[in-house]
């Protein structure tokens, strides 16, 4: 149904996860592992650029410069 197994599926959910943790939440990126099933960070990280296409740091840079506020010039 998905066009992949189960470990797909599941690696892909964690790594929603993951990103929503990273965009509504402030645990650290230790914390976001721990919670969403990875047993170390280093797994975490490569499996996040793996189906995301950047790292956690760089998607937590790029999420918060979306959602702050543009400045105005006057």
């Amino acid at each position: 149904y998905t066009g992949g197994g189960i470990i797909h599926y599941v690696r892909h959910s964690r790594i929603r996860a993951a990103c929503e943790m990273i965009r509504e939440s402030d645990y650290n990126f230790s914390q976001i592992a721990e919670r969403t099933g990875f047993q170390s960070i280093h797994y975490f990280s490569r499996t996040f650029k793996q189906i995301v296409g950047m790292t956690p740091t760089e998607y937590a840079i790029s999420v918060k410069s979306m959602s702050s506020p543009l400045p105005i010039s006057e």
